[in-house]
C-alpha cells in the first residue's frame, strides 16, 4: 500500500511586495549640428560709424558764383546790411564773401556805401 501522506493544502504563492522595474539605460549621445541654413533675415549692423559726407572740392570760382547768390538772397530777404553782418551770418569763408561782394558790384547788382564807419550793402533798385 501506499503511504498517502496528507499533504496539507498548496500554500499560496508568496507575492513579492514591489518588483524592481529594471529600465534600459539611454546613453546621451550629443546632437548633430544640423546644417547652415541661409538665413533670409538680415544681419544686425556691427558697430554703427557716425557717417560723413565726403563732398567733392568744389572750384574755388563756383564758391564765388553759389556765395553771390545767397548774398543777393540775404539782401532781397533783410534790405541793407552791413558786411561784417554778413560774415556772421553766412558760413563761407570771410575772403569768398568779400569776393562775391565784388562780384556783385561788378555785375550792378548791389551798391556799397560807408554808413557810420561801417560798411553796407544793398541791392541795386
Amino acid at each position: 500500500m501506499k503511504n498517502s501522506k496528507t499533504t496539507p493544502e498548496k500554500p499560496a504563492p508568496k507575492v513579492k511586495a514591489a518588483q524592481a522595474v529594471t529600465t534600459a539605460e539611454t546613453k546621451v549621445v550629443p546632437k548633430k549640428p544640423s546644417p547652415v541654413k541661409k538665413s533670409t533675415k538680415k544681419a544686425p549692423a556691427a558697430a554703427s560709424k557716425p557717417v560723413v559726407a565726403v563732398t567733392p572740392e568744389i572750384p574755388q570760382t563756383e564758391r564765388i558764383g553759389l556765395t553771390a547768390g545767397s548774398i543777393w538772397h540775404y539782401l532781397a530777404e533783410h534790405g541793407a546790411t552791413q558786411v561784417a553782418k554778413l560774415f556772421r551770418e553766412l558760413t563761407e569763408e570771410e575772403k569768398i564773401i568779400q569776393r562775391s561782394i565784388g562780384w556783385l558790384a561788378q555785375e550792378g547788382k548791389i551798391t556799397i556805401a560807408i554808413v557810420n564807419r561801417a560798411e553796407t550793402i544793398a541791392l541795386k533798385e
